[in-house]
């Protein structure tokens, strides 16, 4: 008689998955007749351990890591003021009591409902260490969201799903890259005006890429289709700041004004749109040709997708494509937060890819930002939501920085992103309140207070006096990266004064010159008088060393709003002499800088067109508003509804 075959008390992994009875022998009678490997989930023994021990252990634990912090801390990897939400939450850690260190780097965004939390809380309890409270003590269920707290403990099971043809399916299509001289003409175009401000992409990377695309036709590259659609969008973006393309003319019904003078955009008149409207955009073939590679993967996200949906957010606005900017920033923060980019890679990530993931993040995070605020829709993320640290290439190697542009550059853009945002929230207090008795300077100040540290803080190499325009060490400078730069810098300013200066506009209007001369408020719309004319003269050189953008928006913005702060405070000191604080050459400037948004929307800038649009009304309106009254006006004059204009000027 044979030994009785041993049983298991639970069924094997096979017959489980399968949701079939398991006999439970060892092997189980299905893996046996399948002849299949058998094998069964390992029951842990319960020990009893004293309860001193363990608490012996989360001493020990504790001292540990609080030893470890000041070793782990990097003095250079923030060399700029601590504006980032990860760095107040560390500073703060101190407070934390001693079971919650490690595991609290940042609170959840939401509590985390998922069922793999749940299994993962009802594993712990076969300790018997969590009886103790030391399963809380390591990962307390509801912080999934945390890296330090789902890894190792909750693991994410992979889901079955549903394959539709359009995961896989590829459409037939084809197109013809431009010669390769141009194609490099457009990439360095693309790097002067817009590469250095935020990471793209492994630009050594990218740049092999494309020399192989070109030097070997079966190169795999050629079969990529999400490398060739950033490709197409780089050459679309290149070929917008391109300058020096062929005229093209178009013969039709009526030849006069066929010229269109430099770039690729054709003359010609759009339905309903007026001189202009049925201009081509420069890119706009590259672009179209790269939308039909654009396929985005939903359940198979990957960060080549995250780029390419930078780049087409980013090259949206050239067409004045806001709502699909908006759209692909959105899709693109979406990605990100599912690879978890916002989050601090773990520690055996190597650190080229870690550094190439927190970059990718900022951009995607900056470009959400501009998207979400251009359409006056709250960010996908909070800024204290945000766990990265700064853009840091102090401890790459040499080869591995080859990849990324200045790590300041970023770092600057990413804070005054942050201080966007602020912005944006003091500007949505203003206008819930009674513009005429909100305190503005209240909410002004600590932002400004931030606005000069980030000045304090730039290297020596990108510190620049650019009251009076570009120095020269700036104009030869081979991109045009600190000038952007200090444009989004000034037209913080602007945002976050220009409150100020119609308040003090209103009060002039009023006849309460008491308030309206008040020395503070004077020296605040001063400041933002100020901002405003050197965002001028900035672009005035830039067009002087052919660095203008003529179809970016982002330019066309800061034109318009520098344009009608000059504009108001010429008009007011007309009315009221020495209000705001004059330059002999201001007239110049603004007709100067009025003559460069005018080349813009001749161009075929339909963004420019709004604003050029919003420009004459603001003419217009202030020379009626201004001139209507010698002693002070009647602020409930029915002519003129000031409190609807300035809440006009505020959205603007």
């Amino acid at each position: 008689m044979q030994p009785e075959t041993p049983r298991s008390s639970t069924a094997c992994y096979r017959c489980y998955k399968r949701k079939v009875k398991c006999s439970r022998e060892k092997p189980c009678r299905s893996c046996r007749l399948a002849n299949r490997d058998c094998q069964y989930p390992v029951r842990e023994r319960n020990v009893t351990v004293p309860e001193s021990y363990l608490r012996n252990l989360e001493a020990r634990v504790a001292q540990g890591r609080s030893a470890e912090q000041p070793a782990s801390s990097n003095p250079h990897s923030h060399p700029h003021p601590p504006l980032t939400p990860v760095e107040g939450r560390l500073e703060s850690a101190v407070e934390i009591p001693a079971r919650s260190i490690g595991v609290q780097l940042s609170d959840p965004l939401v509590e985390d409902p998922t069922s793999e939390v749940f299994v993962s809380g009802l594993k712990r309890l076969r300790s018997p260490t969590s009886l103790l409270g030391v399963a809380d003590f390591v990962t307390p269920i509801g912080v999934a969201s945390s890296p330090v707290a789902e890894e190792p403990q909750v693991q994410r099971q992979a889901y079955e799903y549903y394959q539709l043809n359009h995961d896989t399916s590829n459409t037939p299509c084809s197109f013809k890259l431009p010669p390769y001289p141009y194609a490099l003409l457009l990439y360095e175009r693309f790097n002067i005006f817009v590469g250095h401000d935020w990471h793209w992409f492994r630009k050594g990377t990218f740049r092999r890429r494309l020399d192989l695309a070109y030097k070997d036709p079966r190169a795999k590259e050629l079969k990529d289709r999400m490398w060739l659609c950033r490709l197409l969008i780089v050459l679309a973006l290149g070929e917008s700041y391109n300058s020096e393309s062929a005229p093209e003319v178009r013969l039709g019904d009526g030849d006069e004004d066929e010229y269109d003078g430099p770039g690729r955009a054709g003359m010609g008149l759009g339905e309903g749109g007026g001189k202009g409207a049925g201009r081509r955009v420069p890119g706009t073939e590259f672009f179209e040709q790269a939308l039909t590679l654009l396929q985005v993967r939903h359940e198979d996200p990957s960060i080549d997708q995250v780029e390419a949906l930078n780049l087409a957010a980013f090259y949206s606005y050239s067409l004045n494509r806001k709502k699909a900017a908006y759209m692909y920033a959105g899709l693109s923060f979406r990605m990100a937060s599912i690879l978890k980019l916002h989050k601090p890679s773990p520690p055996s990530t190597p650190l080229l890819e870690s550094e190439h993931r927190k970059r990718i993040w900022w951009t995607t995070y900056c470009i959400d930002r501009m998207t979400c605020t251009e359409m006056g829709l709250p960010p996908a993320l909070q800024v204290h939501r945000v766990e990265q640290s700064y853009p840091d290439d102090s401890a790459l190697l040499p080869a591995d920085r080859a990849e990324f542009y200045d790590a300041e550059t970023h770092t600057t853009q990413v804070q005054l992103a942050f201080i966007h945002a602020d912005i944006c929230e003091n500007m949505k207090s203003i206008r819930k309140g009674d513009t005429m008795d909100v305190d503005v300077g209240d909410l002004t100040r600590p932002i400004l207070q931030r606005l000069e540290e980030v000045r304090a803080g730039l290297p020596v190499h990108m510190s620049f006096d650019v009251e009076d325009g570009m120095p020269l060490a700036m104009k030869h400078m081979p991109d045009r990266s600190l000038a952007s730069l200090y444009q989004r810098y000034h037209q913080c300013f602007v945002l976050l004064l220009r409150p100020l200066f119609l308040k003090q506009i209103s009060y002039l209007l009023a006849g309460d010159t008491i308030k309206a001369y008040q020395e503070d408020l004077r020296f605040l719309t001063n400041t933002c008088l100020r901002a405003a004319r050197t965002n001028l003269k900035i672009i005035i050189d830039l067009r002087s060393c052919d660095r203008m953008t003529r179809f970016g928006f982002w330019e066309s913005l800061h034109l318009f709003s520098a344009l009608m702060i000059l504009s108001l405070a010429t008009s007011v000191n007309t009315r009221w002499p020495h209000t705001f604080t004059e330059k002999p050459d201001d007239r110049t400037t603004y007709e100067t800088a009025k003559s460069l948004l005018n080349e813009m929307i001749a161009a075929g800038n339909l963004g420019s067109k709004g604003h050029g649009q919003m420009l004459a009304e603001v003419e217009a309106f202030q020379t009626g508003l201004f001139g209507a009254h010698a002693n002070g006006f009647d602020m409930g004059s029915a002519g003129w509804d000031v409190d609807g204009w300035i809440e006009t000027l505020l959205a603007s």
